[in-house]
């Protein structure tokens, strides 16, 4: 029996609908109604769920089953159930003349579904850019149409979450790759794994492709190249690099940041934190000190709280950091400003504790800037550097300071990405103060209710489909992309730096 397929609206905003499981929705994706008046509608599917009721019941005569049950029972009564898809939307705009339009805002009863016409959902999305650049980011889901993502979007601070295997690493890579093209915004990523090294490079044109697409034309990948030549240098800092350093002066620190690296408390060690900032004070007056001239100075003073401080300097061997730059050597905070991207390679440090150093060195420059210009600060792997529970003083000052940017920070043009694999693993005063979410795959459903919490402003059927999603594909809401939207993540630009190791050892042997 054919599910009759019904859609109505009590207010012309919101849509209820009954449809077979034929129909082709899925959760997020969009959809033409077509109303009695004649307006045609264009939807977004916010949820959709197995219903089923009793269709019709039928007497059903024993005599055809044989003698032997006939004997028996004479008759019965069947009931047939009927299992549909029912759901609701919301109407993000009618069409006139085939181009999008404003509804009438009327509601309706026995509309019709009809299949949403690409170019109207191309148009629809692409009026939502204003006068901001689109970032072509791949396709969306249920339609064929370009995703665009809103530069001016990024803004407002970013929340990136996807489990292990779900396309994270290669998806951010995208989104960086096209505000790195697309936009004048400089960018300090924050790369713990080097997958972002290779940002400004441009692969082959052989291997830039949709999936299962051919290349991109010899046109388009000279403009790309023109493109990503235009958009200006990327530096790559990294420990031992003869060019970019990724190394800092222990002046570059303020006084209490200085005294965290030594794992200092101004209360519980009172002699040797008085003789730390006598000795920090009589080195001001140069343009960079670092612990060679720390301990020359506490060598000088000779008394015991300094002696004190030198052993403690000497048994923590934080002198030895290949984080510290020489006095006479640039430092990671002299090479930033005015850079239009760099990544700071934090996983070429050996010491989690010197990687800990650049993160606060960085955050804390940042904060401490005169000029107000904006800048995007992207953070990988984000469960390094701001977790709830961090348990030294001095990771405790990096989530500090991560909370402070997440809250504060838009007011000095600091916009932040975080990216990382569980939302529970990040501080949610850093979570709640982001606008926009990137979802991809989460199988934990703890996680997603906990996501579905902090982003109300998404429909809580659109974050539950992440248990479903494939490789490589999110979805995108808030300022970014409105509506939201389920994407397909396109093809990179620039090569992937940090891979998973090859599983050659689950292969047969010959």
């Amino acid at each position: 029996m054919p599910t009759p397929v019904l859609v109505w609206s009590l207010n012309g905003r919101d849509v209820g609908f009954q449809a077979g499981f034929d129909s082709g929705l899925q959760v997020g994706g969009f959809s033409g109604v077509v109303t009695p008046d004649g307006e045609t509608l264009v939807m977004q599917v916010t949820e959709l769920r197995i219903s089923e009721r009793e269709a019709m019941r039928v007497e059903v005569e024993t005599e055809m089953f044989g003698d032997a049950a006939a004997s028996a029972l004479q008759s019965a009564n069947v009931g047939l159930t009927m299992r549909y898809v029912e759901g609701t939307g919301t109407v993000l705009a009618a069409v006139a003349d085939g181009a999008p339009a404003r509804a009438s805002g009327e509601g309706f009863r026995d509309g019709r579904l009809v299949p949403a016409d690409d170019r109207v959902v191309a148009a629809l999305l692409a009026g939502g850019m204003g006068s901001s650049v689109g970032l072509p980011i791949g396709t969306v889901n249920s339609v064929d149409v370009e995703a665009t993502l809103k530069a001016s979007g990024f803004s407002r601070h970013t929340f990136m979450v996807g489990q292990s295997g779900s396309g994270k690493t290669y998806s951010l890579g995208a989104i960086l790759e096209r505000l790195y093209v697309h936009t004048t915004l400089p960018i300090i990523i924050i790369d713990p794994n080097s997958d972002y090294v290779h940002l400004g490079e441009l692969r082959d044109r052989e291997v830039i492709a949709r999936r299962g697409q051919p290349p991109i034309s010899q046109r388009g990948y000279r403009d790309l190249k023109v493109a990503m030549r235009a958009a200006g240098e990327v530096v790559v800092c990294r420990a031992g690099s003869d060019d970019f350093r990724l190394a800092i002066h222990l002046s570059d620190l303020a006084l209490h940041e200085q005294a965290l690296t030594v794992d200092l408390d101004p209360l519980a060690d009172g002699e040797e934190y008085g003789a730390f900032i006598e000795a920090v004070e009589a080195l001001t007056h140069l343009h960079h000190y670092g612990f060679d001239e720390l301990i020359a100075e506490l060598e000088r003073q000779g008394d015991e709280a300094a002696e004190r401080l030198l052993r403690r300097l000497h048994n923590l061997r934080v002198a030895d950091w290949e984080v510290w730059a020489a006095s006479d050597e640039p430092s990671l905070v002299d090479t930033l400003p005015g850079r239009r991207a760099a990544v700071l390679d934090t996983g070429s440090l050996a010491d989690a504790r010197a990687r800990s150093v650049v993160a606060l060195a960085v955050m804390g420059s940042l904060r401490r800037r005169e000029q107000r210009s904006p800048i995007l600060l992207v953070i990988d792997e984000a469960h390094n550097v701001l977790a709830p529970n961090a348990t030294s003083a001095l990771e405790r000052a990096i989530t500090d300071y991560g909370v402070w940017v997440a809250g504060e920070g838009r007011k000095y043009g600091i916009h932040l990405v975080v990216s990382t694999q569980r939302p529970s693993k990040i501080h949610r005063n850093v979570i709640s103060q982001c606008d926009n979410l990137v979802l991809m795959r989460m199988n934990s459903v703890l996680d997603i209710e906990e996501l579905a919490s902090i982003f109300s402003h998404v429909p809580r059927p659109m974050i539950q489909e992440a248990r479903s999603f494939a490789q490589g594909e999110m979805l995108v809401a808030g300022p970014i992309a409105t509506p939201a939207m389920r994407v397909n993540v396109g093809e990179r630009w620039c090569p992937e730096g940090g891979a998973d190791l090859p599983t050659t050892w689950a292969q047969r042997r010959s």
